[in-house]
């Protein structure tokens, strides 16, 4: 058996479709290549998937990576991407495909664009990074004051059409730092937010 780990986009409309929905194209996309893909025993058998680091609803990425699994008769790692993009949907491209004898790795952080819509010029904007950090995180359980300011790494800061895009680090896994929490920071200073993640490291 082999770990299958695929890398695609999800862009376009495909940012107003959930996790949820993705997982369900996803399986959908799976079964109508005919690869001969390890399902789940039980009652329900479903292919054996799982993805990188979940995106949230209305973020885009161009780094997003599945992990499921096939048999050791399988074709090459060029057939099973062209067999894997002939049924993808628009919007979801696939880019590589990876055979490997072990599981994908956990991700530790991704590189991200955030393209905000303010009147704030581009030093204005960069300043409000300058000190703490202060937002409310909300967990399942509870909600806390945080400074997020030691989690968004690697900044820097370019000039759009109508704002400005704030490219950094954000960490994943047990520490993950959803976009929408820089975004709380700003307040009022931004009226909008676009998301493009665009590396994961792992």
């Amino acid at each position: 058996m082999k770990y299958v780990f695929a890398t695609f986009t999800k862009t376009g409309n495909l940012r107003y479709i959930s996790h949820l929905d993705l997982q369900r194209a996803f399986t959908r996309l799976m079964l109508r290549t005919e690869l001969p893909i390890k399902f789940s025993e039980g009652f329900n058998p479903h292919p054996k998937l799982m993805f990188a680091q979940p995106l949230s609803l209305f973020q885009e990425s161009i780094c997003e990576v599945a992990e499921f699994r096939m048999e050791d008769e399988c074709p090459t790692e060029e057939e099973t991407l062209a067999r894997l993009q002939a049924q993808a949907p628009e919007g979801l491209t696939f880019t590589k495909v990876e055979y490997s004898e072990k599981k994908l790795p956990p991700c530790k952080a991704a590189w991200y664009t955030l393209t905000f819509e303010t009147a704030l010029s581009v030093e204005a904007f960069s300043a409000l990074f300058a000190g703490e950090m202060p937002i409310l995180k909300k967990t399942k359980t509870q909600e806390k004051m945080m400074d997020i300011a030691p989690l968004v790494t690697e900044r820097s800061f370019a000039k759009t059409e109508n704002g400005v895009a704030l490219h950094c680090v954000l960490p994943c896994g047990n520490e993950y730092l959803n976009p929408v929490y820089v975004q709380q920071f700003l307040g009022e200073n931004v009226t909008d937010m676009r998301v493009m993640r665009e590396k994961l490291v792992f």
